[in-house]
Protein backbone atom coordinates (compact mmCIF):
# COMPACT_ATOMS: atom_id res chain seq x y z
CA UNK A 1 0.00 0.00 0.00
CA UNK A 2 1.49 3.33 -1.07
CA UNK A 3 1.84 6.00 1.62
CA UNK A 4 -0.55 8.93 1.42
CA UNK A 5 0.89 12.14 0.06
CA UNK A 6 1.37 14.78 2.71
CA UNK A 7 -0.45 18.09 2.27
CA UNK A 8 1.80 20.90 0.96
CA UNK A 9 1.64 22.78 4.26
CA UNK A 10 3.39 19.91 6.07
CA UNK A 11 6.49 20.31 3.90
CA UNK A 12 6.96 23.86 5.17
CA UNK A 13 5.28 23.91 8.59
CA UNK A 14 5.72 20.83 10.80
CA UNK A 15 2.44 19.34 12.10
CA UNK A 16 1.36 20.78 15.45
CA UNK A 17 -0.78 19.18 18.14
CA UNK A 18 -4.06 21.07 18.81
CA UNK A 19 -3.55 23.22 21.87
CA UNK A 20 0.18 23.52 21.21
CA UNK A 21 0.14 25.53 17.99
CA UNK A 22 2.70 28.39 18.07
CA UNK A 23 1.12 31.81 18.25
CA UNK A 24 2.47 33.01 14.92
CA UNK A 25 0.87 30.01 13.25
CA UNK A 26 -2.47 30.90 14.85
CA UNK A 27 -2.18 34.28 13.13
CA UNK A 28 -1.74 32.64 9.72
CA UNK A 29 -4.50 30.12 10.36
CA UNK A 30 -6.80 32.97 11.31
CA UNK A 31 -6.14 34.66 7.98
CA UNK A 32 -6.84 31.40 6.12
CA UNK A 33 -10.24 31.15 7.81
CA UNK A 34 -11.48 33.95 5.56
CA UNK A 35 -12.21 31.11 3.15
CA UNK A 36 -12.87 28.52 5.87
CA UNK A 37 -9.45 26.88 5.83
CA UNK A 38 -7.13 26.10 8.73
CA UNK A 39 -3.83 26.22 6.93
CA UNK A 40 -0.76 28.36 7.53
CA UNK A 41 0.35 28.17 3.91
CA UNK A 42 -3.06 29.39 2.78
CA UNK A 43 -2.75 32.23 5.28
CA UNK A 44 0.57 33.26 3.71
CA UNK A 45 -1.00 33.29 0.24
CA UNK A 46 -3.95 35.33 1.50
CA UNK A 47 -1.60 37.84 3.09
CA UNK A 48 0.33 38.12 -0.18
CA UNK A 49 -2.94 38.52 -2.08
CA UNK A 50 -3.92 41.47 0.10
CA UNK A 51 -0.41 42.93 -0.10
CA UNK A 52 -0.54 42.82 -3.90
CA UNK A 53 -3.60 45.07 -3.89
CA UNK A 54 -2.97 47.31 -0.87
CA UNK A 55 0.05 47.30 1.49
CA UNK A 56 -1.84 49.17 4.20
CA UNK A 57 -4.66 46.62 4.05
CA UNK A 58 -2.06 43.90 4.60
CA UNK A 59 -0.80 45.79 7.65
CA UNK A 60 -4.35 46.11 8.99
CA UNK A 61 -4.82 42.39 8.40
CA UNK A 62 -1.70 41.56 10.40
CA UNK A 63 -2.88 43.69 13.32
CA UNK A 64 -6.23 41.91 13.40
CA UNK A 65 -4.60 38.51 12.99
CA UNK A 66 -2.32 39.17 15.95
CA UNK A 67 -5.10 40.53 18.15
CA UNK A 68 -7.67 37.80 17.49
CA UNK A 69 -6.05 34.81 19.26
CA UNK A 70 -4.98 36.97 22.21
CA UNK A 71 -8.48 38.36 22.59
CA UNK A 72 -10.06 34.92 22.61
CA UNK A 73 -7.50 33.69 25.11
CA UNK A 74 -8.37 36.59 27.41
CA UNK A 75 -12.01 35.53 27.12
CA UNK A 76 -11.04 32.06 28.27
CA UNK A 77 -11.14 30.20 24.96
CA UNK A 78 -8.77 27.29 24.46
CA UNK A 79 -8.68 24.02 22.56
CA UNK A 80 -9.56 23.04 19.03
CA UNK A 81 -11.52 26.16 18.05
CA UNK A 82 -8.60 28.40 18.96
CA UNK A 83 -6.05 26.09 17.34
CA UNK A 84 -8.01 26.05 14.09
CA UNK A 85 -7.63 29.80 13.69
CA UNK A 86 -11.40 30.28 13.52
CA UNK A 87 -11.35 33.26 15.95
CA UNK A 88 -9.48 35.19 13.26
CA UNK A 89 -12.27 35.09 10.66
CA UNK A 90 -14.37 38.10 11.67
CA UNK A 91 -11.53 40.31 13.00
CA UNK A 92 -9.61 39.82 9.75
CA UNK A 93 -12.68 40.70 7.69
CA UNK A 94 -13.32 43.95 9.55
CA UNK A 95 -9.63 44.82 9.25
CA UNK A 96 -9.79 44.49 5.47
CA UNK A 97 -13.13 46.25 5.10
CA UNK A 98 -11.99 49.44 6.86
CA UNK A 99 -9.34 50.49 4.30
CA UNK A 100 -11.59 49.24 1.48
CA UNK A 101 -14.34 51.75 2.38
CA UNK A 102 -12.71 54.47 4.49
CA UNK A 103 -9.78 56.81 3.98
CA UNK A 104 -6.73 55.44 5.77
CA UNK A 105 -3.02 56.18 5.82
CA UNK A 106 0.18 55.06 7.45
CA UNK A 107 0.26 58.22 9.56
CA UNK A 108 -3.49 58.38 10.20
CA UNK A 109 -3.38 57.55 13.91
CA UNK A 110 -7.13 57.94 14.28
CA UNK A 111 -7.88 55.16 11.81
CA UNK A 112 -5.35 52.86 13.45
CA UNK A 113 -7.26 53.45 16.68
CA UNK A 114 -10.54 52.73 14.88
CA UNK A 115 -9.04 49.48 13.65
CA UNK A 116 -8.01 48.35 17.13
CA UNK A 117 -11.39 49.26 18.64
CA UNK A 118 -13.35 47.56 15.86
CA UNK A 119 -11.27 44.39 16.09
CA UNK A 120 -11.71 44.28 19.87
CA UNK A 121 -15.49 44.75 19.58
CA UNK A 122 -15.66 42.09 16.88
CA UNK A 123 -13.81 39.59 19.07
CA UNK A 124 -16.28 40.11 21.90
CA UNK A 125 -19.26 40.04 19.55
CA UNK A 126 -18.14 36.71 18.12
CA UNK A 127 -18.14 35.25 21.62
CA UNK A 128 -21.69 36.55 22.22
CA UNK A 129 -23.01 35.28 18.88
CA UNK A 130 -21.53 31.83 19.45
CA UNK A 131 -23.28 31.64 22.82
CA UNK A 132 -26.64 32.93 21.58
CA UNK A 133 -27.17 31.86 17.98
CA UNK A 134 -28.37 28.35 17.09
CA UNK A 135 -26.61 28.71 13.73
CA UNK A 136 -22.95 29.19 12.77
CA UNK A 137 -21.98 32.83 13.26
CA UNK A 138 -20.06 32.92 9.96
CA UNK A 139 -19.43 36.61 9.16
CA UNK A 140 -22.33 38.08 11.14
CA UNK A 141 -20.19 39.86 13.80
CA UNK A 142 -18.16 41.51 11.06
CA UNK A 143 -21.33 42.72 9.34
CA UNK A 144 -22.76 44.17 12.54
CA UNK A 145 -19.57 46.07 13.38
CA UNK A 146 -19.09 47.39 9.86
CA UNK A 147 -22.70 48.51 9.46
CA UNK A 148 -22.48 50.33 12.80
CA UNK A 149 -19.21 52.01 11.77
CA UNK A 150 -20.69 53.00 8.42
CA UNK A 151 -23.74 54.50 10.13
CA UNK A 152 -21.52 56.50 12.51
CA UNK A 153 -19.42 58.00 9.71
CA UNK A 154 -21.41 61.27 9.41
CA UNK A 155 -21.02 61.89 13.16
CA UNK A 156 -17.23 61.59 13.33
CA UNK A 157 -14.82 63.88 11.51
CA UNK A 158 -12.09 61.26 11.58
CA UNK A 159 -14.16 58.83 9.54
CA UNK A 160 -14.26 59.67 5.84
CA UNK A 161 -15.68 57.38 3.21
CA UNK A 162 -13.70 56.74 0.06
CA UNK A 163 -15.17 58.16 -3.13
CA UNK A 164 -15.50 55.58 -5.87
CA UNK A 165 -15.47 56.67 -9.51
CA UNK A 166 -18.66 56.15 -11.46
CA UNK A 167 -18.56 54.16 -14.67
CA UNK A 168 -20.92 54.49 -17.61
CA UNK A 169 -21.12 51.06 -19.14
CA UNK A 170 -18.28 48.60 -19.35
CA UNK A 171 -16.93 45.96 -21.65
CA UNK A 172 -17.34 42.58 -20.04
CA UNK A 173 -14.08 40.67 -19.57
CA UNK A 174 -15.09 37.23 -18.24
CA UNK A 175 -11.66 35.97 -17.14
CA UNK A 176 -10.76 39.24 -15.43
CA UNK A 177 -14.17 39.35 -13.75
CA UNK A 178 -13.74 35.84 -12.34
CA UNK A 179 -10.24 36.59 -11.03
CA UNK A 180 -11.40 39.85 -9.49
CA UNK A 181 -14.30 38.01 -7.85
CA UNK A 182 -11.76 35.74 -6.17
CA UNK A 183 -9.69 38.72 -5.06
CA UNK A 184 -12.75 40.56 -3.76
CA UNK A 185 -13.26 37.76 -1.24
CA UNK A 186 -10.34 39.49 0.52
CA UNK A 187 -11.42 43.03 -0.44
CA UNK A 188 -8.52 43.00 -2.90
CA UNK A 189 -9.64 43.99 -6.42
CA UNK A 190 -6.57 42.87 -8.35
CA UNK A 191 -6.02 40.03 -10.80
CA UNK A 192 -2.88 38.90 -8.99
CA UNK A 193 -4.81 38.87 -5.73
CA UNK A 194 -7.40 36.57 -7.27
CA UNK A 195 -4.71 34.19 -8.53
CA UNK A 196 -3.00 34.11 -5.12
CA UNK A 197 -6.31 33.58 -3.34
CA UNK A 198 -7.29 30.65 -5.56
CA UNK A 199 -3.81 29.13 -5.22
CA UNK A 200 -3.95 29.40 -1.45
CA UNK A 201 -7.28 27.61 -1.26
CA UNK A 202 -6.18 24.91 -3.72
CA UNK A 203 -3.07 24.20 -1.65
CA UNK A 204 -5.25 23.65 1.40
CA UNK A 205 -8.06 21.63 -0.18
CA UNK A 206 -8.35 21.08 -3.91
CA UNK A 207 -12.11 20.56 -3.70
CA UNK A 208 -12.55 23.89 -1.93
CA UNK A 209 -10.33 25.51 -4.54
CA UNK A 210 -12.42 24.17 -7.40
CA UNK A 211 -15.60 25.31 -5.64
CA UNK A 212 -14.16 28.79 -5.08
CA UNK A 213 -13.43 29.17 -8.79
CA UNK A 214 -16.83 27.69 -9.69
CA UNK A 215 -18.52 30.12 -7.30
CA UNK A 216 -16.69 33.03 -8.95
CA UNK A 217 -17.81 31.87 -12.39
CA UNK A 218 -21.42 31.39 -11.27
CA UNK A 219 -21.55 34.72 -9.47
CA UNK A 220 -20.02 36.58 -12.39
CA UNK A 221 -22.27 35.05 -15.05
CA UNK A 222 -25.47 35.38 -13.03
CA UNK A 223 -24.69 38.97 -12.07
CA UNK A 224 -23.75 40.04 -15.57
CA UNK A 225 -27.00 38.76 -17.04
CA UNK A 226 -29.06 40.08 -14.14
CA UNK A 227 -30.93 42.98 -15.69
CA UNK A 228 -30.81 45.27 -12.68
CA UNK A 229 -27.10 45.23 -11.78
CA UNK A 230 -24.32 47.56 -12.84
CA UNK A 231 -22.25 45.79 -15.53
CA UNK A 232 -19.10 47.54 -14.33
CA UNK A 233 -19.63 46.24 -10.80
CA UNK A 234 -20.05 42.72 -12.13
CA UNK A 235 -16.86 43.15 -14.13
CA UNK A 236 -15.02 44.29 -10.98
CA UNK A 237 -15.99 41.15 -9.08
CA UNK A 238 -18.30 42.95 -6.68
CA UNK A 239 -21.05 40.41 -7.30
CA UNK A 240 -19.02 37.27 -7.84
CA UNK A 241 -17.22 37.16 -4.49
CA UNK A 242 -20.36 36.16 -2.58
CA UNK A 243 -20.60 33.16 -4.88
CA UNK A 244 -17.03 32.26 -3.94
CA UNK A 245 -17.63 32.41 -0.20
CA UNK A 246 -21.01 30.70 -0.33
CA UNK A 247 -19.85 27.79 -2.48
CA UNK A 248 -17.06 26.93 -0.05
CA UNK A 249 -19.00 27.68 3.15
CA UNK A 250 -22.00 25.56 2.14
CA UNK A 251 -19.73 22.68 1.19
CA UNK A 252 -18.03 22.88 4.60
CA UNK A 253 -21.11 23.19 6.82
CA UNK A 254 -23.71 21.26 4.80
CA UNK A 255 -22.06 17.88 4.55
CA UNK A 256 -19.89 18.34 1.47
CA UNK A 257 -22.71 18.42 -1.08
CA UNK A 258 -21.69 19.76 -4.48
CA UNK A 259 -25.26 20.47 -5.58
CA UNK A 260 -25.90 22.57 -2.46
CA UNK A 261 -22.72 24.56 -3.07
CA UNK A 262 -23.77 25.39 -6.61
CA UNK A 263 -27.29 26.28 -5.46
CA UNK A 264 -25.86 28.46 -2.71
CA UNK A 265 -23.67 30.40 -5.13
CA UNK A 266 -26.69 31.06 -7.34
CA UNK A 267 -28.92 32.21 -4.47
CA UNK A 268 -26.26 34.41 -2.88
CA UNK A 269 -25.63 36.27 -6.12
CA UNK A 270 -29.33 36.86 -6.72
CA UNK A 271 -29.77 38.13 -3.16
CA UNK A 272 -27.31 40.99 -3.58
CA UNK A 273 -29.69 43.51 -5.22
CA UNK A 274 -32.40 42.61 -2.71
CA UNK A 275 -30.13 43.33 0.27
CA UNK A 276 -28.92 46.57 -1.30
CA UNK A 277 -32.53 47.76 -1.37
CA UNK A 278 -32.43 47.91 2.45
CA UNK A 279 -29.93 50.76 2.23
CA UNK A 280 -26.94 48.93 3.71
CA UNK A 281 -23.63 47.90 2.24
CA UNK A 282 -24.12 44.37 0.95
CA UNK A 283 -20.65 43.02 1.79
CA UNK A 284 -20.91 39.30 2.62
CA UNK A 285 -24.51 39.37 3.87
CA UNK A 286 -25.80 37.23 0.96
CA UNK A 287 -23.31 34.51 1.79
CA UNK A 288 -24.37 34.48 5.45
CA UNK A 289 -28.11 34.45 4.72
CA UNK A 290 -27.81 31.83 2.00
CA UNK A 291 -25.75 29.50 4.17
CA UNK A 292 -28.26 29.84 7.00
CA UNK A 293 -31.11 29.21 4.55
CA UNK A 294 -29.58 25.95 3.35
CA UNK A 295 -28.81 24.85 6.91
CA UNK A 296 -32.43 25.56 7.83
CA UNK A 297 -33.73 23.63 4.84
CA UNK A 298 -31.50 20.72 5.82
CA UNK A 299 -32.98 20.78 9.33
CA UNK A 300 -36.52 20.79 7.90
CA UNK A 301 -35.63 17.93 5.57
CA UNK A 302 -34.20 15.82 8.40
CA UNK A 303 -37.15 16.55 10.68
CA UNK A 304 -40.12 16.24 8.33
CA UNK A 305 -38.97 14.87 4.98
CA UNK A 306 -36.49 12.16 5.97
CA UNK A 307 -37.17 9.20 3.68
CA UNK A 308 -35.94 6.77 6.33
CA UNK A 309 -38.90 7.65 8.55
CA UNK A 310 -41.58 7.16 5.91
CA UNK A 311 -43.75 4.05 5.97
CA UNK A 312 -42.23 1.22 3.97
CA UNK A 313 -44.23 0.43 0.83
CA UNK A 314 -46.09 -2.83 0.46
CA UNK A 315 -43.91 -5.57 -1.05
CA UNK A 316 -44.37 -6.03 -4.76
CA UNK A 317 -45.99 -9.22 -6.03
CA UNK A 318 -43.66 -12.08 -6.83
CA UNK A 319 -42.29 -12.07 -10.35
CA UNK A 320 -41.87 -15.85 -10.43
CA UNK A 321 -44.13 -17.77 -12.84
CA UNK A 322 -47.30 -19.21 -11.31
CA UNK A 323 -46.19 -22.83 -11.75
CA UNK A 324 -42.93 -22.10 -9.96
CA UNK A 325 -44.81 -20.47 -7.09
CA UNK A 326 -47.16 -23.46 -6.81
CA UNK A 327 -44.21 -25.85 -6.87
CA UNK A 328 -42.48 -23.94 -4.08
CA UNK A 329 -45.66 -23.96 -1.99
CA UNK A 330 -46.08 -27.72 -2.49
CA UNK A 331 -42.49 -28.29 -1.47
CA UNK A 332 -42.95 -26.26 1.73
CA UNK A 333 -46.14 -28.21 2.63
CA UNK A 334 -44.41 -31.53 2.06
CA UNK A 335 -41.53 -30.43 4.24
CA UNK A 336 -43.90 -29.29 7.00
CA UNK A 337 -45.64 -32.66 6.99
Amino acid sequence: MEPCMRPPVDYIFPPAVPGEVPYWRLVLRGASQMCFQSNELTGVFFLLAVLAASPISAAYLLVAGIMAPAGRMLLGDRGVALSSGLPGLNPCLIALAIPAYFETGWTNVGMWAVLVVCVAITIMLVRICVAVLPLPTLALPFLIVFWALYALEPSFDGLRLLSFPTTDGATFHPLTAVLLSLGQALFSPAVLSGVLFATGVLLSNWRHGVLAVAGAVIGTVVAYYYRHVDPASADMGLYGFNGVLTAVAVFVVCGGKLRLSILGALIATMLMPAIADFGVQVLSAPFVLTTWLLIGLGWIEDRWFDAAETVAPEPLPSTHPAHATRHAASTRRAHDQ
